[in-house]
This record gives structure tokens, C-alpha cells and sequence, in this order.
């Protein structure tokens, strides 16, 4: 039987064509390192490849949540931390300063000394990460902590005159809450619910999500420290310090070291808690982390390809195009073969 020219030449190029597919879908996998890149290429495979992908983006997000939080309370963490070290430092020039053998110069410098780690202190009370205020309530625009004639405020009230109330909430003068000293709370996972207190308003469950604010009158103190041994606010507390050492007062240099003693006590609980916290977060994160490469795994077993395999049909692909523009070259009139080339 004879086979028409025009036979010859459409069977020819659909082999040609087919060729060319093979060739150019294998380069595609190897070059995304993908089986599929379509939902039809392979519908069971890509539905469940959707389906983990919509399990790791939300799981991912809540990744991000509490890295998030672990990095800003890690701040939170070296701020108090920094701050705890200063008050070991002033307890040092305390003790100095209580010596027979450091004159009045002796005692002035170190008050000079002290004077700079209030600075020092300052800084880290107003520590921020991010758009907050870490030991400011939530403070997000506003310096929680500044100075006035020498003396302390937080939002904007003087720290010497703040209270505690009944409720354990804090208060000014006139008895008026404590601007911006509110708590921020943060869902990681602990079954976030609220629920409305006594005056109807809508509050997070304190234990279904993790508290990731410090009010700077927990930290640094409140009161005037009028009563011997009492917690008062730390920056007020060496500004006494320092004006006892300039005036050789030993005895009430002494009364205060032990203020100050009771104050770094407080601080050592400050720096456990927000270490427990991101000691915890840490753990979180890590298996969190886990957990998304697993779900990149279960996504590279569904749509990944076998690199092994992959080339061996590549070189085979090669070697069949080459074959068939081989034989093209026998069968087909030159110039149908250049433009096939």
C-alpha cells in the first residue's frame, strides 16, 4: 500500500510535536522540582496538596503570632534584666559609700556615678519594640517614663503619688486610674475567651492567653518610699541615694540600701516570670517549626519529583527529538525540514 507525502508528513509532525512536549514538560518539572503545577494535571494529589497548604498557612500565621511574642517579650526580658543589673551596680557604690575610708570626694563621685545609671535606667524603662512601649502599659506613641524637677512620671503622672486601690488597680492623687496602663493580652493557642466583668466590659480570660504587657509601676515601683523597707519607684529611690551620698548621710544612706535591697528582690521576680514565658515560647516555636516542616514534606511527597528519575527521561527525551528531526530530515521535503527546525 502506498502512503501519500501528505500522510508521511502529518504523522511525522505529530511525532515531532509529541516530542517536543516531552521534552519541554520534563525541563519544566525538573526546573520547578514539581510533579504538577496544575489541579488537573493530577486532581487527587493537588486536592489534598490544597488542603495541607490551607493547614500550613494558618499554621503559619499562628507561627508568626508568637514569634512575635517571643520577640517582643525577649526585649521586655533584657530591659528588666538591665535594669536589675544597675541596682546591683548602685548597691556596690552603696556599700562603698557606707565605707569610714570614702571621704566626701569619694562619696560625691560616686553619687556622680549614680546619677549616670539613672540616665542608664531610663532608657531601658522606655525600652520599645516595635510600636510599644515594653515596660509602658500600652503606651504605643507616647514616652511612658520622663522627668520632671527631678522627679518621676509614668503617662503623665508623678510616680510619687500613685496608689493602689481595692481593686488592685492603680491610681493618682485624686484617686483617677492610671492613663494607658492597661493589659495586652495575646492568643497562642490557649483557647482565647472573654468574658464581661462587673461593669459590662468585654475582658480576656486571663488564663486562655498570655499576658504580654508590664505596667512600669509593677517594674520600677510607685509611692513616695515614705515608710522604711517599702517598694518604692527605683528612679525616685536613687535620686535619694545620690543626695545622701553628697551629704555624707550614712545613716540614711543605710536605710536606703535596704529599700534598695527589697526593690532588687521584686526585680529578680520580674525576671523569672518573663523568662519562664519565653523559655515557654521558645518550646512553642520549635515544635511549631516542626510541625510546618512536616507539612513541607507531606507537599513535597505529593507534588515533588524523583531528580533520578527526572533526568534519565530527560536524556531519553533528547535522544528521541534528536532521532526524530534525524529521521525528518530523510522523509520531508528540505524546505518543510527547515521550518521544522
Amino acid at each position: 500500500m502506498r502512503v501519500a507525502d501528505s500522510t508521511t508528513q502529518r504523522n511525522y509532525l505529530e511525532y515531532l510535536n509529541q516530542a517536543k512536549t516531552n521534552y519541554a514538560e520534563t525541563n519544566e518539572r525538573i526546573a520547578s522540582g514539581a510533579r504538577f503545577l496544575t489541579l488537573s494535571d493530577d486532581v487527587s494529589a493537588g486536592t489534598r496538596v490544597l488542603r495541607v497548604r490551607e493547614d500550613m498557612s494558618k499554621t503559619q500565621d499562628y507561627y508568626n503570632t508568637v514569634k512575635s511574642v517571643n520577640s517582643e517579650l525577649s526585649v521586655t526580658e533584657n530591659a528588666i534584666t538591665q535594669i536589675s543589673t544597675i541596682l546591683a551596680n548602685v548597691h556596690t557604690k552603696i556599700v562603698k559609700g557606707l565605707s569610714d575610708s570614702t571621704g566626701a570626694s569619694g562619696r560625691e563621685a560616686l553619687a556622680n556615678e549614680i546619677d549616670n545609671l539613672k540616665s542608664e535606667l531610663l532608657q531601658y524603662a522606655n525600652t520599645k519594640y516595635n510600636d510599644k512601649f515594653v515596660l509602658g502599659g500600652t503606651s504605643a506613641v507616647t514616652v511612658p517614663f520622663t522627668t520632671k524637677d527631678g522627679k518621676l512620671y509614668y503617662n503623665g503622672v508623678d510616680v510619687s503619688q500613685v496608689t493602689k486601690n481595692a481593686d488592685g488597680k492603680y491610681v493618682d492623687g485624686s484617686g483617677n486610674a492610671i492613663p494607658m496602663d492597661g493589659d495586652i493580652y495575646a492568643d497562642i493557642g490557649l483557647g482565647l475567651t472573654f468574658k464581661q466583668d462587673g461593669s459590662g466590659n468585654t475582658k480576656v480570660v486571663s488564663d486562655t492567653a498570655m499576658k504580654v504587657s508590664y505596667s512600669g509601676l509593677d517594674v520600677l515601683g510607685f509611692g513616695d518610699g515614705s515608710t522604711t523597707g517599702s517598694y518604692s519607684n527605683v528612679y525616685n529611690l536613687l535620686t535619694d541615694i545620690s543626695t545622701a551620698l553628697r551629704s555624707n548621710d550614712t545613716t540614711t544612706l543605710g536605710t536606703l540600701d535596704t529599700k534598695l535591697t527589697n526593690t532588687s528582690q521584686s526585680f529578680s521576680r520580674f525576671v523569672t516570670d518573663v523568662g519562664t514565658k519565653t523559655s515557654y515560647l521558645d518550646d512553642l516555636q520549635e515544635s511549631i517549626e516542626t510541625k510546618l516542616d512536616a507539612y513541607q514534606s507531606q507537599i513535597s511527597n505529593l507534588m515533588g519529583i524523583d531528580d533520578a528519575k527526572e533526568a534519565t527521561n530527560q536524556t531519553l527525551n533528547d535522544y528521541v527529538l534528536k532521532a526524530v528531526l534525524a529521521m525528518g530530515a530523510k522523509i520531508l521535503p528540505l524546505s518543510l525540514m527547515d521550518y521544522v527546525k
